[in-house]
């Protein structure tokens, strides 16, 4: 462990701007929620009616599990709970990717090594910045829950059980870091595993099987049951998994090589064959896009699966008025259960993508784009084989997505894939986005990129309350995709239509300012 205070300093100084963002904005939610909550309802007598109309809603279930006291802190529990998991997780993941394997992929590991640091001390370093920090936004959210009415004991419960889900997939980014060699294969598998337990969670709460939620970080975050019952000692089963979790972690790092992981790369052929730069692009891309196809096509079957016995199970008066209502007369109950998940699903597809469309940054930085452009191969050509594979990603992750959820669901693939395919301009926006940054602000296009994208879903998140509505809504490009299977708009041509002429002005910006700028390698 030595030099690990040394890391940690080094980890706060890259992230003085990002960590006290992501802590701040987490921080004030659940007060904000339970402000929310309180105007929303005249009375308890109202906020039971909610809670009764959630218990026989399909798609709140599947996305935050049944509602355990219908009080201002119980429903500002519930619906945050889930969703600060999947938001503090998801940032987790890239913090300790980003302090452990990437810092291998550059180089600079091993330039720090050659100092006094010892072997443990980056992960020990990540590990001990991303817990920290996902505790601290527990706690500085407890003061004004406290403040606006709600007890004490169960706010210091949840503010701590909404670490514990970031404390969880740091964990599980500790184990992925180890595997691979390459950051965005192991970004790639952490959040691949984080979507199978969102469904496996998803699952218990709407299949019945509620045992499955004793096998999901998610699960877990529910099962405190703050303002409820305050079951404590869940915090001990999530202490106890991350304890496990680092502990192999660091038990693995000592089996590979510094720059190696444990699944060795497979070597390539003796002599070059590589048809230029677009060779070389599906070279670098086909391992991870492969890992996220069977991970999201996996992902596809279960949901399928999980949606297809709902119509029986939930034939009730109550689940047909609400589908009627969402979906019009007639509405299947499991197509608005799959739709309200399947619009979760396409955020983490455009994480996925958001991997590949940043490559081109990781060469750059790495100093290998700048070798690579000291051949006949153009700057512009260069970009574009990596951007190509980043717009294609999504492509063949919503298909593998869709296919294997219609395959499973009600057998017309066609149709469930076409619903799916829906979210493809949204997805391309953010990738857009990142390749304007890339262009632009090549240093912060990572950061950027990823907390633009954190901050598509708090948006979801707050216009589900009223809290954000008009312009602010409107930046998100996931609200404007129109809901297939349920009919959608009258014109769902039009905002798709607009969704991608966006994406391609945002790529063919970020194109043209990467024409006009320096390389910025080792930075």
């Amino acid at each position: 462990m030595t030099g690990a205070w040394t890391q940690i300093r080094l980890i706060l100084r890259r992230d003085r701007v990002l960590l006290p963002v992501w802590i701040a904005i987490t921080a004030l939610l659940p007060a904000s929620i339970a402000s929310a909550t309180t105007d929303l309802y005249a009375d308890q007598a109202a906020r039971d009616a909610f809670a009764a109309a959630s218990a026989s809603n399909p798609a709140q279930l599947a996305m935050r599990g049944p509602i355990h006291d219908a009080s201002v802190g119980g429903l500002t529990a519930w619906t945050l709970g889930s969703s600060l998991a999947l938001i503090g997780g998801l940032i987790s993941i890239l913090l300790v990717i980003r302090h452990t394997r990437l810092e291998e992929e550059t180089g600079r590991r091993e330039l720090l090594s050659s100092g006094v640091i010892g072997r443990h001390a980056p992960l020990a370093a990540a590990l001990t910045v991303v817990l920290t920090a996902n505790l601290l936004l527990g706690l500085l959210s407890v003061p004004a829950l406290v403040a606006g009415g709600l007890p004490a004991g169960s706010s210091l419960l949840f503010g701590l059980s909404t670490a514990a889900g970031g404390w969880a997939f740091a964990a599980v980014a500790g184990i992925t870091a180890q595997l691979t060699t390459s950051s965005g294969t192991a970004r790639g598998i952490a959040i691949a595993l984080g979507g199978l337990l969102f469904a496996l969670r998803s699952l218990a709460d709407t299949g019945g099987a509620g045992w499955l939620a004793w096998l999901s970080p998610f699960g877990w975050v529910r099962l405190t049951r703050p303002y409820a019952d305050d079951r404590w000692w869940v915090l001990g089963l999530i202490a106890v998994f991350v304890a496990a979790l680092a502990a192999v972690a660091f038990a693995l790092s000592t089996r590979r090589d510094v720059a190696g992981g444990l699944i060795p790369a497979r070597p390539g052929p003796a002599t070059g064959t590589l048809p230029g730069a677009f060779g070389l692009a599906a070279r670098l891309h086909r391992s991870t896009l492969a890992g996220f196809a069977i991970g999201f096509g996996a992902l596809g079957a279960l949901l399928g699966v999980a949606a297809r016995g709902l119509d029986a199970q939930l034939d009730t008066p109550q689940f047909q008025q609400l589908a009627a209502t969402i979906g019009g007369a007639g509405a299947p109950i499991s197509d608005v259960f799959f739709t309200f998940v399947m619009y979760v699903l396409s955020q983490l597809v455009a994480g996925a993508a958001l991997v590949s469309a940043l490559r081109a940054r990781g060469e750059e930085a790495a100093g290998r784009a700048e070798l690579l452009l000291s051949t006949p191969i153009g700057r512009l050509r260069w970009a574009l084989s990596h951007l190509l594979f980043a717009f294609l990603s999504p492509v063949l992750l919503l298909s593998a997505l869709g296919a294997a959820a219609g395959l499973t669901y009600d057998g017309d693939v066609a149709r469930v894939t076409g619903a799916t395919l829906a979210y493809l301009p949204a997805v391309w926006t953010v990738i857009g986005l990142a390749a304007l940054l890339f262009g632009l602000l090549p240093r912060l296009a990572t950061a950027v990129s990823w907390t633009a994208l954190g901050l598509f879903l708090v948006v979801d998140l707050l216009a589900e309350f009223k809290l954000a509505t008009g312009i602010v809504l409107d930046l998100s490009p996931f609200v404007h995709v129109p809901a297939m299977l349920l009919g959608g708009s009258s014109s769902p041509v039009a905002p798709l239509l607009g969704l991608t002429v966006l994406s391609v002005t945002l790529g063919a910006a970020g194109l043209a300012f990467l024409r006009r700028r320096d390389l910025m390698p080792f930075g």
